[in-house]
């Protein structure tokens, strides 16, 4: 079916709209905005999925390059600063992070979109080291006694207030350790409306954050040598 019958691309096109959204309570137009991405599968241009493809979009399909070598990257960390348990927020449907899931860390698994959470909930119900919740992260506090979490993909579609106000929870909480994507080649940080879409620098103006404790570089699956995708890791 084509994406212009889809009744949720059309409330996507509306409310990511600078001037729509402002007449909206931010916390309902997280709501509205990210659920209706998930159920127009905004996030895959072939508007369908095959066994290995993500909702959460081609970033996130399962068995790539780009993620099998997160997951190595991910897995050594893990064990050289001994992770226990993660929070991945938002976490999406988990098609490539589940690859974890085969080791002894705790994981904990939060994002807005309620249906995908039930999903979630079915799908890994047997492992009882996994547990999801519906949560928005802009509204979300509870970042203590988590030894890593990773913010992955998150801050690209969010508003220049919403990030600051994420970040400043992250270094007031316990957590030992916190992760984002850093596109290391964006000099000016441009603002956006909630869903909408743009390259980040959280060491440039207005976060300027400091040098990471660790980085990974994203391998793209084309291989691309301009790559300036990165997942920084902090330590609180």
């Amino acid at each position: 079916m084509s994406k212009y019958f889809n009744k949720y691309y059309w409330i996507r096109k509306l409310f990511v709209n600078s001037f729509f959204s402002k007449f909206v309570n931010q916390r309902l137009l997280n709501k509205i905005v990210f659920n209706s991405i998930y159920k127009s599968n905004h996030w895959n241009k072939s508007q369908k999925l095959d066994l290995n493809q993500s909702y959460s979009g081609p970033g996130s399909t399962a068995n790539s390059i780009q993620t099998n070598s997160l997951i190595i990257e991910f897995k050594k960390f893990f064990k050289e600063n001994d992770i226990k348990n993660i929070l991945d927020a938002p976490c999406g449907d988990c098609a490539w992070i589940s690859k974890i899931f085969d080791t002894n860390i705790k994981y904990r698994g939060i994002d807005i979109v309620e249906d995908l959470m039930n999903e979630n909930k079915l799908k890994f119900k047997s492992n009882l080291n996994v547990n999801f919740y519906c949560k928005d992260l802009t509204e979300y506090n509870d970042f203590d006694n988590f030894d890593f979490i990773l913010m992955r993909d998150f801050f690209i579609h969010l508003p220049i207030p919403l990030i600051k106000k994420i970040l400043i929870n992250l270094k007031n909480s316990n957590c030992r350790y916190f992760a984002f994507n850093n596109y290391e080649n964006t000099n000016v940080n441009k603002e956006i409306s909630t869903g909408q879409h743009r390259k980040i620098n959280l060491l440039k103006e207005p976060f300027n954050l400091g040098v990471p404790f660790y980085k990974i570089q994203e391998i793209n699956n084309e291989h691309n040598p301009n790559q300036d995708n990165f997942i920084y890791i902090y330590k609180n």
